[in-house]
């Protein structure tokens, strides 16, 4: 077993704080995407803890194919059998509106669902993977873990990104350098109607872009125009003359008009950036 303390003397603190958070339970539930943070605190409490765990992954017109599949592969990576949890988010009202506090209607619908689950599989206690800097950014969906009484472990250790990357690393995940991920809907300004066509658009879009080789896309949504947002390295790869080609080929076929390259590069939660 890897030593994590050894290994990374400068955050034994926050470490042996994540350990004592989790050590008084012995099964776990954990809402799981896959993604660097999450993956973490799973494999800390199963492989680490030695802990019951149970993954539950909430599957809605909100998550792009590409973040189910990855769900699937860590999960098995880390030895773990994920449960999918569908949530028909076109549903609710409230989320089709697409308002400011959308993140806060779609957490609370989606985890109350895996809150189900994870009491009818005999877990005694509901964790997520936020962390210490996500209290830095525009978090309505915080408020949604406060009312269904989930604990968000990471943060409550002083664990950021970068520590999250680095244990990660040193544990062999595959996620450690994964680019950050955000749902789907995401890509629209708030009070655009949300659709499931519109939406499939975005994913089928971003899809594309990664296989140019772009690490960190976005697809935003200006009624007729998609603003591609990418790492700057990559801005080169799509500007290559065929590559190019190819991508306004490609969006025009998903219904847009016009087809731009945001200069400023991938921004997470650019939407967000008057509303502080």
């Amino acid at each position: 077993m890897i030593d994590l303390v050894s290994a990374l003397p400068a955050l034994e603190a926050k470490i042996r704080r994540l350990s004592a958070l989790l050590a008084p339970r012995d099964r776990i539930g954990i809402a799981f995407s896959g993604g660097v943070d999450s993956s973490l605190l799973a494999w800390f409490a199963h492989a680490w803890l030695k802990k019951e765990v149970f993954v539950f992954f909430a599957e809605s017109g909100f998550v792009s194919g590409s973040d189910r599949r990855n769900a699937v592969r860590v999960a098995e990576e880390i030895g773990l059998p994920l449960e999918i949890v569908p949530v028909d988010v076109f549903s609710i009202e409230a989320l089709r509106d697409n308002p400011p506090r959308r993140c806060y209607f779609c957490k609370k619908e989606m985890l109350s669902r895996i809150r189900v689950k994870a009491v009818e599989s005999g877990c005694e206690i509901l964790l997520d993977g936020s962390h210490a800097g996500d209290a830095l950014g525009y978090r309505p969906g915080k408020q949604a873990l406060e009312e269904l009484g989930i604990v968000s472990p990471l943060a409550v250790a002083g664990l950021d990104k970068d520590a999250i990357r680095r244990i990660s690393r040193v544990a062999r995940l595959s996620t450690w350098d994964r680019p950050t991920q955000s749902c789907l809907a995401t890509r629209i300004p708030y009070g655009v109607r949300l659709t499931v066509e519109l939406l499939s658009a975005v994913d089928r879009g971003e899809d594309f872009l990664r296989t140019l080789g772009c690490a960190q896309v976005r697809v935003r949504v200006h009624g007729e125009l998609a603003r591609i947002e990418v790492d700057p390295p990559s801005l080169h790869v799509i500007m290559r003359d065929g590559n190019r080609t190819e991508a306004i080929r490609v969006f025009k076929a998903l219904g847009f008009k016009f087809v731009t390259v945001d200069l400023a590069g991938f921004r997470s939660g650019s939407w967000d950036e008057d509303l502080h």
